[in-house]
């Protein structure tokens, strides 16, 4: 209340009072509580916004393009997909089997959707999922250990597909959402994070989308880990060669 009183003060200076941590590239919120207030901020907030999308269609659509040019609209999974939106706009575009995750009860109200910390493992699902989806990697407690679990829960020719935009940037970092990067900052902590694990396969673009702005979807690829998928790889692209 006392920084929104300032800023009023500030306006006709083009002024504003903003948070320490709206300047870096990277930031993790810290909670006093540790996991256990996190997860009570997270359930409290997804039962405020129950009603509230973040996903849109276009978006949606620029990663079912991909999808099907890739080839791999087999079995898909949503991270943090609260009332399940994205879950059956997918589901629609593409015709195959889609999930939804999210940590609170209220999953439970809608369909094809499971009460699941997308930060924990289930050992049913590594190696299932053809295509994973995210806009909540900024909810994320530990970031880190959820690329490295999705990663895992990935079909070997699979695709994530991680949703930002400025909004997820250390600038719009709160308890509610507790990890920020600065979309031109995430590439090079896909590096640093996933080396010998996965990868940056593309980025997607898509332009002014309401209430957003530009939107950035990084496509992560599993790294070959096995033998077989490496041999798997190569004679895939001997063949593209010969055709060409």
């Amino acid at each position: 209340m006392l920084r929104s009183l300032v800023n009023k003060a500030l306006r006709p200076l083009r002024l504003k009072l903003v948070p320490r941590h709206h300047d870096l590239l990277l930031y993790q919120h810290a909670y006093s509580g540790g996991y256990d207030e996190y997860r009570r901020e997270q359930i409290k907030w997804n039962r405020a916004k129950i009603d509230s999308v973040w996903a849109d269609r276009d978006t949606l659509a620029a990663i079912a393009a991909d999808i099907r040019s890739n080839k791999i609209a087999g079995r898909g999974l949503c991270h943090g997909a609260r009332n399940g939106f994205e879950v059956r706009w997918f589901a629609d575009a593409l015709d195959c089997p889609v999930l939804g995750t999210d940590i609170s009860e209220t999953a439970e109200q809608f369909e094809n959707m499971v009460v699941h910390d997308f930060q924990e493992p289930r050992s049913e699902w590594a190696g299932k999922w053809d295509f994973i989806y995210t806009n909540s990697l900024d909810h994320a407690f530990n970031p880190r250990k959820a690329l490295d679990i999705w990663a895992d829960q990935l079909a070997p020719k699979g695709r994530i597909y991680i949703e930002q935009t400025m909004q997820h940037s250390p600038a719009g970092a709160s308890e509610m959402d507790p990890f920020g990067v600065h979309p031109m900052f995430f590439p090079y902590l896909v590096f640093e994070w996933g080396k010998g694990k996965y990868r940056l396969a593309d980025i997607l673009h898509v332009d002014a989308v309401k209430r957003k702005g530009h939107v950035w979807v990084f496509v992560l690829e599993r790294e070959p880990q096995a033998a077989g998928e490496r041999e798997e790889l190569l004679e895939e692209s001997r063949h593209g060669a010969s055709r060409n």
